[in-house]
C-alpha cells in the first residue's frame, strides 16, 4: 500500500456537509468569520481509498462507551458526557457522529486484541471493511464540515461542534503517524468555538462545560510535550482559583487549572488579555515567550510554588490514595502502588505532578553557573525522577483511568533521559510498550529515543 499523505484541505476536501444545531448561551463571536481560521487544516488523503463504513447502522454509542473512548473523555465529569449524551446527539448531528467514527475506527484497527482471522471483530460482529484508513476517511469527513463554516457564526455557539472538535484532536493527538507533521487542526477548531463559548461552558454546565474541560487538559498535554504556548483561553476560569469548597469533580478541574498556569509561566501564553509586562514576544509570528528572571517572575513563581502548600492544608482528604505501598526492588519493582477511589482523583493528581515537574525544572533560583550549579542539577534530576516514578505508578495501579497512561507517557517522554539506573529504565520502557499493545498508542520512536539516551547496546548516545 503507498503511503498516506496530506494535501491542502481546498484539494482533498469530499463535500461539504452543513448541520445547524443551536445551543443556548451568549451570541458573541471573537472572529467574524471562521473559515480564515481553520483554511489552513490539512486532510490525509489515501490513494486509491474507497468510501469504508464502520458497518451500516452500527451504534455509536456502543463505539464510544465500550472500546474505552468515553473514559478518555469523562475522567472529571459526574455526568459522562461523552459516554451518555454525545452519542445521543451524533444521531442528528453528522461531523458529531464523524467525530466518533474516526476515534473508534482508529482504536479498534490499531489495537491487536479485535482482531481474528485478520478482520476486526467487535461484540461477536465482524467489520471486515475496518482498516486504519477507516479512521482517516472519516476524519477528512469531519475537517471538511469545519472548512464549510464559512459565515455560519451560530454554528460556533453549537456545543456538538465543539464536542466533536475535542474527539477529533483526541484522534490526532494519538495518531500523528498518520498525520501531516506538527499538524493541530482540531485545535484550530476548538480555538474557533471556544472564542465564542469559553464564558459560557465554565459558568454552565452540561456538554458545553465537559467539552471545555476536556479541551483544557489535551492541551496541557500537547503544551507539555511540546514545550510551547499555551493557546487555549484561562481567563474565564478565574472563579476556580479557589480553596472555597466543592465536590470532587471541582477540585480536580482546579489542579488541572493550576497545571495550565504553571506551563503558562514557564511557556508563555498566546492569551491576549494577559499584561504585557508578564511576557514579551520574541518572534515575528506574535508568539509570547517568558522574559528573563525579574522580581515580578520570580514572585510568580513562589504563588505557583505556594498552591502547593495551600493544596496539602485544604485539599480534600478524598484525593489521598486508598492503599499505597512503596516498590519492592528485590522483586523486580521500580513504581509504588498507589490506589484512589475515582478516575477524577487519578486525573487531578497526575496533572499536579506534571506541574510539579515543571516548577522544578524551571525553578528561577536555581544557579546557572558556580560551585552549586552542579549539586542543584543533581537534586533536580533527582526530584524529577521521583516524580515520573509516582506517575508511573499512579497509572500502573488505576488502570481503569486510561488516560492516566498517556500522562505517565508524556512525562517519560520528556523527562526519561534523566534516569541512569537499568532497572527503572526497564520500567519505563515496559509501561510504553503497555501503552501501545492495550491502548494503541504509538510509543515506539520514544523507545528508541530513550535507548539512545541511556546508552543502550545498539545506541550511541553521543550521536
Amino acid at each position: 500500500m503507498r503511503r498516506n499523505k496530506a494535501v491542502p484541505w481546498n484539494a482533498a476536501v469530499m463535500g461539504k456537509s452543513r448541520h445547524v444545531n443551536d445551543a443556548s448561551g451568549p451570541e458573541h463571536l471573537a472572529y467574524g468569520k471562521i473559515l480564515p481560521q481553520v483554511s489552513d487544516m490539512a486532510l490525509v488523503q489515501v490513494p486509491g481509498m474507497t468510501l469504508p463504513m464502520i458497518s451500516p447502522g452500527f451504534p455509536s454509542g456502543v463505539l464510544l462507551n465500550q472500546d474505552g473512548s468515553g473514559l478518555q473523555f469523562d475522567i472529571c465529569d459526574g455526568e459522562r458526557h461523552f459516554a451518555c449524551t454525545v452519542p445521543l446527539r451524533a444521531r442528528t448531528c453528522p461531523p458529531l457522529l464523524n467525530a466518533i467514527y474516526t476515534a473508534s475506527a482508529r482504536h479498534l484497527s490499531r489495537v491487536k486484541t479485535y482482531y481474528k482471522g485478520g478482520q476486526v471483530h467487535y461484540g461477536g460482529k465482524a467489520l471486515p471493511n475496518l482498516t486504519p484508513e477507516t479512521a482517516i476517511h472519516y476524519h477528512n469527513e469531519c475537517i471538511a464540515h469545519f472548512v464549510s463554516l464559512s459565515d455560519h457564526s451560530r454554528e460556533a455557539q453549537d456545543e456538538n461542534l465543539l464536542a466533536a472538535a475535542v474527539i477529533l484532536r483526541f484522534y490526532e493527538e494519538v495518531d500523528m503517524q498518520s498525520m501531516p507533521e506538527d499538524s493541530e487542526s482540531a485545535l484550530r477548531g476548538i480555538q474557533i468555538f471556544l472564542d465564542a463559548q469559553a464564558i459560557s461552558a465554565v459558568e454552565g454546565c452540561g456538554l458545553r462545560h465537559a467539552a471545555y474541560w476536556i479541551a483544557l487538559r489535551q492541551e496541557i498535554i500537547t503544551a507539555f510535550s511540546k514545550q510551547r504556548t499555551f493557546r487555549l483561553p484561562l481567563g474565564p476560569c478565574e472563579p476556580y482559583r479557589t480553596f472555597e469548597p466543592a465536590d470532587d469533580y471541582v477540585w480536580a478541574d482546579r489542579l488541572v487549572i493550576h497545571c495550565a498556569d504553571v506551563l503558562q509561566y514557564c511557556f508563555g501564553s498566546e492569551e491576549e488579555n494577559l499584561p504585557r509586562d508578564t511576557y514579551q514576544s520574541s518572534s515575528s509570528m506574535g508568539v509570547l515567550y517568558p522574559p528573563p528572571t525579574t522580581d515580578r517572575r520570580i514572585a510568580r513563581y513562589e504563588e505557583l510554588v505556594a498552591f502547593e502548600t495551600l493544596w496539602a492544608e485544604m485539599g480534600p482528604p478524598s484525593f489521598k490514595p486508598i492503599y499505597s505501598r512503596k516498590p519492592d526492588r528485590s522483586r523486580g519493582e521500580v513504581f509504588p502502588e498507589l490506589w484512589y477511589l475515582n478516575n477524577c482523583h487519578v486525573a487531578g493528581l497526575q496533572f499536579l505532578e506534571l506541574a510539579r515537574i515543571l516548577l522544578t525544572v524551571y525553578n528561577p533560583k536555581i544557579p546557572r553557573l558556580g560551585p552549586g550549579q552542579r549539586t542543584a542539577m543533581r537534586t533536580v534530576d533527582r526530584e524529577v525522577r521521583a516524580i515520573v516514578l509516582r506517575l508511573c505508578g499512579t497509572a500502573l495501579s488505576n488502570q481503569h483511568s486510561p488516560p492516566g497512561m498517556v500522562n505517565a507517557f508524556v512525562a517519560i517522554g520528556m523527562c526519561g533521559d534523566r534516569f541512569t539506573d537499568r532497572l527503572e529504565q526497564e520500567g519505563l520502557l515496559g509501561v510504553l510498550v503497555k501503552l501501545e499493545d492495550e491502548h494503541a498508542y504509538p510509543t515506539t520512536s520514544t523507545r528508541e529515543l530513550l535507548k539512545k539516551a541511556w546508552g543502550w547496546d545498539g545506541y550511541d548516545a553521543s550521536e
